[in-house]
């Protein structure tokens, strides 16, 4: 057999996909995937293929050869064209890719190309970089379910339904009966971890007796019990056995599952509820001793409680397994540490959100900005208290509904690399912001690509749009908030800024040159010049605080937008923007805002 050469550094403990290729398999015409190592989570909107993706994966990986395929599983129902899903895969030695009758040899990785190893001084094969096998699963007219090894000479052996089960899979499906690894399954996580094949044999003659985990060996039963303590320690059911469990199919060893005990009485496992049942067939999985089987879970904040979706994500982050998953869960994603985001678009295109700080900090902040049909970024939280009022007037009060999130970007520099990043992940995004001046290339390019979705003032900020327009015999009600408890320290603020002992307001109108002026830069949180010391300056640009840099004043200062007549002078900067974000939902555009009432 030909003998394998690599560097040490690329040697690996556990199977990885470095890339997927489905092309014509339900839904998806052609998809090309380099998913990371560690837990990949695919986000994006309904129907757009997430589970077709986990489907394909398992097809690969299908520890039986006994799966029944139909029309619906070729695209567009093109039965004559075939489907094939392709991965380039990395393979530990523990899965006895080396030991099989035909010799598979391996390609090498670079981490983007796959390309033919270098032959060498036969019998050793040089591989530089990554070495790596190519995989794929065809679907033919037939409907015969094909699979293969591809040799770098284009000779196709076959991909043996031993060697897949010896890779591992693991897969969770959105299917709250999923109980297949609870069971003795052929291919099973919990026929792979028993191991005991004699005991086959043994069950035809003892499956009627009540205490079927004594047939065990010693190993299979000190599996058992230690399985039974890693079950306790995660606060499942426990005092485990085995028993005849039922289940669809002919196979008397599928009726064989896991049992706990509750209240003196041993029921199975796959009768407790979805969530027990999901950490437990990971548990199950987490006990092989030297393999990290490939992990699939779709939707997996199924059934569990957000706690419980917090200890998952982190489980299966701590692991050594490549896992794939799918999720409509704020509480995930905002729990997900050190997992790697991807978005699916309608179209197939699947991009990735780089773990960076912008990212980091919306889903430390705003989680449900990955989890929204149209996500808009605002410049800070009185962008997103005034845009929430804007688009309320434009879709209607249930705009969120629709699936529209509006949120805190936390800056102009952060908006400009949030924006950038979700376009980069193909996630449908807008935005709002103000002019500071930099990086105007890059700007140009996002609002190229945005259009009428990002809306950014030609200068400065939205205080210094609005307020200017602010009628002359309005401006004492512009300093009176709605509720009348800020209007005090508003007048301080002003007063400060003069300087004047009395806070007044005609006294303040009186003895300024230019009261429009000094309120703009007590709302922006101007800091005088000459003003040297740090405290001064924290002290006076903290003066936006008591004005409108927060939600409610955002709500606020579109309400007097409304309340002051102000608003025909700004419908032709902002409406564009309402009516983008309508057409972004199939609605027709409107000649002005609807109604408040």
């Amino acid at each position: 057999m030909t003998q394998t050469t690599t560097p040490t550094d690329t040697l690996t403990t556990a199977p990885r996909f470095h890339r997927i290729t489905i092309d014509r398999f339900r839904g998806i015409q052609h998809l090309e995937w380099k998913p990371n190592a560690g837990v990949n989570i695919i986000l994006g909107g309904g129907d757009t293929g997430k589970t077709t993706v986990l489907e394909a994966i398992s097809l690969l990986l299908s520890p039986t050869n006994s799966m029944v395929i139909a029309e619906s599983d070729y695209w567009d129902r093109k039965v004559g064209e075939g489907f094939c899903i392709e991965a380039v895969i990395s393979l530990p030695p523990s899965c006895g890719i080396s030991n099989q009758a035909n010799a598979s040899w391996p390609w090498q990785w670079d981490g983007q190309n796959l390309s033919v190893p270098d032959m060498g001084d036969l019998p050793l094969l040089k591989v530089n970089g990554e070495a790596v096998y190519r995989i794929h699963v065809r679907g033919t007219e037939d409907f015969e379910v094909l699979f293969e090894i591809v040799q770098p000479n284009d000779v196709h052996d076959v991909f043996s339904v031993a060697l897949r089960r010896r890779i591992g899979l693991v897969r969770l499906g959105g299917d709250d009966k999923n109980d297949r690894d609870l069971r003795l399954v052929y291919g099973s996580a919990l026929d792979r971890l028993i191991s005991d094949k004699p005991w086959r044999a043994k069950i035809l003659s003892e499956f009627s007796d009540k205490d079927i985990k004594s047939t065990l060996d010693q190993d299979a039963k000190d599996v058992i019990d230690s399985l039974d303590k890693a079950f306790e320690a995660q606060t499942l059911p426990h005092n485990l056995g085995l028993g005849l469990v039922g289940g669809q199919g002919l196979s008397l060893n599928a009726l064989i599952g896991l049992t706990a005990r509750k209240q003196s009485v041993d029921l199975p496992l796959s009768s407790w509820g979805s969530g027990t049942r999901r950490l437990a067939a990971l548990e199950v999985a987490a006990q092989h001793q030297g393999e990290n089987p490939i992990t699939i879970v779709d939707e997996i904040e199924r059934g569990l409680e957000p706690y419980r979706q917090r200890r998952l994500i982190a489980k299966l982050e701590k692991g050594q397994s490549q896992v794939f998953v799918t999720t409509h869960s704020a509480t995930i994603i905002n729990s997900a540490n050190t997992s790697s985001l991807w978005y699916l678009d309608a179209t197939s295109n699947i991009g990735t959100l780089p773990s960076s700080a912008p990212v980091k900090l919306q889903q430390e902040k705003n989680p449900e900005a990955f989890l929204s049909t149209l996500t808009i970024f605002a410049e800070g939280p009185t962008e997103v208290g005034f845009v929430s009022k804007l688009l309320e007037s434009g879709l209607g009060k249930s705009y969120r509904e629709r699936g529209v999130f509006v949120a805190d970007a936390t800056g102009n520099d952060n908006a400009l690399q949030i924006l950038e990043i979700f376009q980069k992940g193909k996630i449908k995004c807008g935005g709002f912001v103000d002019y500071e001046g930099r990086d105007p290339i890059r700007w140009k390019a996002v609002k190229k690509s945005l259009s009428g979705l990002l809306f950014q003032w030609e200068s400065g900020c939205l205080e210094e749009n609005i307020i200017p327009l602010v009628p002359d015999d309005c401006l004492e009600r512009l300093v009176n908030d709605q509720f009348g408890d800020k209007a005090g320290i508003r007048l301080r603020s002003l007063a400060k800024r003069l300087p004047s002992e009395d806070k007044d307001f005609e006294t303040l109108k009186a003895r300024s040159t230019d009261l429009r002026a000094l309120i703009i830069e007590a709302a922006t949180g101007r800091i005088p010049d000459g003003i040297a010391n740090k405290d001064e300056q924290k002290a006076y640009k903290s003066d936006s605080r008591c004005w409108f840099k927060s939600y409610d004043g955002g709500v606020e200062l579109f309400d007097k937008v409304r309340a002051f007549g102000i608003w025909p002078q700004l419908r032709d900067k902002l409406l564009p923007f309402v009516n983008s974000v309508r057409i972004a939902f199939e609605l027709p555009p409107l000649d002005d805002l609807m109604s408040d009432e």
